[in-house]
């Protein structure tokens, strides 16, 4: 299968790249490897029945592996250099491209196209050198640190494009939406609330499409919006009036996308949980990629 093939060159890629230490590089491994090689050496009479198992095992072994150096490499990537994101971001979505499209059984060509996307230059790096105490600091409060992405404060208070909000944030759970919610009221700005405990899709469509009432009765649009994969996925692909390629939620006018790396008790992220990650890369491949390859406006990326 084409997502398989290529997972033991990306170990070697995400190691080469400096995305885990060389050091670590046993604990990030299962130890299937050592299984597998020492039933190399079997006698004659079971080498033949043995054959088939020892294919499967080695595979398995190598999906083994790749998953667990990108759950390795997940941890504390938000305050890695964008070099090693991109990196991170790139397997990730490489993988799950591959998958998906062999599910579907699509052209060789359109494999390529899609799985070979690179997120380098979508990355945000701050042109200020901090030292890694400050950076730490600038991580812990989600308010404070959009501020460094955004073009325009200004323009974040008084957002004019319905169903496509200036800065985008995709967490793990609800329960860390709300949690980020928090550190965003500094900004005094309505938020929209995009994951499943809060409204059903059709009230949060209409949520986006038509904003909040202030105090003087007066529509205002959201400029900022926290939510789940899952649930940004299903109003991205959310048909209004029989309109297909319009979404509820879209990023056209979107210009930065949060993805929150937060652990969670048994430290796994929203890119490597697998509830979340296979609908966290949907999202950038039917959201945030067309986009980027359309190259009428640049939406930055953010880890925090």
């Amino acid at each position: 299968m084409a997502g398989g093939d290529d997972l033991g060159s990306d170990d070697e890629f995400l190691f080469e790249g400096g995305l885990i230490d060389t050091e670590n590089k046993g604990t990030a491994l299962s130890s299937d490897d050592e299984s597998a090689s020492s039933s190399e050496v079997r006698s004659p009479k079971r080498k033949a029945e043995g054959a088939t198992s020892s294919k499967k095992r080695t595979k398995k072994s190598v999906l083994s592996n790749s998953k667990s150096v990108l759950i390795h490499a997940g941890r504390g990537i938000a305050l890695d250099s964008p070099e090693a994101q991109a990196k991170f971001l790139d397997t990730i979505y490489s993988h799950a491209t591959k998958l998906a499209e062999s599910l579907r059984s699509t052209g060789e060509s359109e494999k390529k196209d899609e799985s070979q996307f690179s997120f380098a230059s979508c990355i945000y790096s701050s042109k200020q050198v901090v030292d890694e105490k400050t950076k730490r600091f600038q991580h812990s409060n989600l308010g404070a640190f959009i501020k460094g992405p955004l073009s325009s404060g200004k323009r974040l208070k008084n957002w004019k494009h319905p169903k496509s909000p200036m800065v985008l944030i995709v967490t793990l759970s609800a329960r860390r939406s709300v949690d980020l919610m928090k550190q965003l009221s500094s900004l005094k700005l309505p938020i929209a609330k995009l994951f499943a405990k809060h409204k059903q899709v059709e009230q949060q469509a209409e949520m986006l499409s038509d904003g909040v009432s202030n105090s003087g009765n007066k529509k205002r649009l959201y400029s900022i919006a926290v939510g789940t994969p899952g649930r940004l996925l299903k109003l991205l692909r959310h048909e209004s009036s029989g309109e297909r390629d319009t979404g509820a939620l879209r990023l056209n006018h979107t210009e930065l996308v949060v993805i929150d790396t937060q652990l969670d008790s048994k430290g796994y992220n929203v890119c490597t949980l697998n509830d979340t990650s296979r609908d966290m890369m949907d999202f950038l491949r039917e959201g945030f990629v067309p986009q980027q390859k359309s190259k009428k406006r640049s939406c930055k990326l953010a880890l925090f």
